[in-house]
This record gives structure tokens, sequence and C-alpha cells, in this order.
């Protein structure tokens, strides 16, 4: 039942359409940047073809010098997000009261899962969208 509280969570808290807005955002970024900088001759300038705009060389520099960098940022951005999201169903759940359940269930699929509860902060930062196991246990009862 605690799991299904923090799902219950997600939905409550309209999670899932604030993630498709942002996505939606993200693609028209990503496609209006496209268009400009595809068009600017000193993108192509820089690497040496002053008289010419070649579509696949445009390509491959803008995803290359342009996108790469903006992904990398946007994908940190979506993951503190995401992460937040999980904090905030697990005080959904908390406040149905079934945090120490949600703690029981925590540990059980930790353990069903072989994950290791130990990760770099940084690094768990950049590419977990869930919370290690022992970041959510401390978590749980500051949600009182």
């Amino acid at each position: 039942m605690a799991v299904l509280a923090h799902e219950l969570g997600h939905w409550s808290l309209s999670h899932t359409l604030k993630l498709l807005a942002v996505s939606q955002l993200n693609l028209l970024l990503s496609l209006s940047m496209f268009a400009f900088f595809i068009e600017q001759q000193d993108v192509y300038s820089s690497f040496g073809f002053h008289d010419s705009r070649p579509t696949i060389i445009g390509i491959i520099l803008v995803f290359q010098l342009i996108f790469m960098p903006y992904n990398e940022a946007v994908q940190f951005a979506l993951v503190q997000v995401v992460r937040r999201f999980e904090y905030q169903a697990d005080g959904y759940a908390r406040q149905l009261g079934r945090g120490a359940a949600l703690r029981s269930a925590l540990t059980k699929l930790s353990k069903d899962n072989l994950s290791f509860p130990v990760a770099d902060s940084l690094y768990s930062a950049f590419h977990h969208t869930h919370p290690t196991f022992l970041e959510r246990i401390k978590r749980l009862p500051k949600l009182d």
C-alpha cells in the first residue's frame, strides 16, 4: 500500500503532466535553436566553409557544438526535477500515514534489486533519477 500511496502522490501532484510540459518546452527550444544555428554562416565559417553551407556539415556541427552541451545541461536539470518529484511522492505517502510502510518497502525493493546503497553524491546527482535508498531513508523522518 505504501508504494501505491507513493505512486498516487505522483498522480495527485501532477508530476506526469509537469514532465510532459517540460518535455514539450524542451522540444520547442531544441527545434528553435536548431533552426537558428543551422542558418548561421559563422558556424560554417569557423570550420573553413566560408562560401557555402553544406547541409550535412551544418547538422553535424550544430549537434556536436550546440546540442551536446545543451542536452547535458537539460539532462542535469531534469534529473534534479525528477529526484525532487520522488521526494514529494514519498512525502505524500508519509502524509497518508504510510511512512513506516514505505521505509519497509524501499528496504525490500533495495534488497530484491540488489542495488548498492551508496553512490557518489555528484555522480548520483547527474545520473540517478531516483534518490538512492539511503538518501530516501534519511529523508523520510524529515517529512514529519
